[in-house]
């Protein structure tokens, strides 16, 4: 009696390994994130029309992220970026034989998609996860600036369009660490503080400004998926 009882608990726990191996093998995966990011940013404009990554200034944020599936993933930012120049470091004359400084701060909340060139995730399973990926983002984004120019000490508000590559890595089953960097596009003029030297029109597209930035973040994961629910094994 006692063999057989034996072999039930063993058949049994046989039994529950073959159910379920793989949960055992795929990790934990979670819905969310959030984390700090710092890093540095720049501006393109009026002053800076050639230099890729000119005077990079303190740059600071936060992050949430909602990650859709392996691939795909949705980030929420808001990031305060530093911004300074002078005409001083440049050959280029300003009209009127003009000196122009800045020396701003640029806020930004923005809503970026993000895909990863292939699946990403803690632990070995069927669909291939990988713990390093790089990564593809574009979104929009709604930023301000103040601070003291030489030129327009205004604030100036703009619509925003960030867009940028990345590198991911999942460090532990609820910790990542990312580096992004994102060239943001503006509608205004007057980001750094000088608006339309040139006598171009504020509106041109070719005049407005640009702000350049790289930021390392990380995050930690909370909500766990359930690989087992409809939709969500993918």
């Amino acid at each position: 009696m006692k063999r057989q009882l034996l072999a039930i608990s063993l058949a049994a726990v046989g039994s529950l390994v073959g159910v379920c191996p793989l949960r055992a093998q795929d990790g934990e995966e979670y819905m969310y994130e959030i984390g700090p990011a710092v890093g540095a940013s720049w501006a393109y404009g009026d002053v800076n029309r050639s230099s890729a990554l000119y005077d990079p200034s303190l740059a600071y944020g936060l992050l949430f992220r909602y990650n859709v599936n392996l691939r795909w993933a949705f980030a929420l930012d808001f990031t305060g970026n530093r911004l300074t120049g002078d005409s001083h470091d440049f050959d280029n004359v300003m009209p009127g034989g003009t000196d122009w400084s800045f020396d701003r701060r640029y806020w930004q909340f923005g809503i970026r998609p993000e895909f990863a060139f292939w699946n990403y995730g803690w632990g070995a399973d069927y669909r291939e996860k990988h713990r390093l990926a790089p990564f593809l983002t574009a979104g929009i984004g709604f930023g301000w600036a103040n601070g003291s120019s030489s030129g327009d000490d205004r604030s100036t508000s703009t619509l925003a369009l960030p867009v940028g590559i990345g590198m991911k890595w999942k460090m532990a089953p609820r910790w990542d660490l990312q580096l992004t960097c994102l060239w943001t596009k503006t509608f205004a003029d007057g980001i750094d503080g000088i608006s339309d030297p040139y006598a171009m029109g504020t509106t041109t597209p070719v005049n407005t400004d640009w702000i350049g930035s790289m930021m390392l973040s990380i995050t930690f994961n909370f909500k766990e998926r359930c690989l087992t629910c409809h939709n969500q094994d993918e």
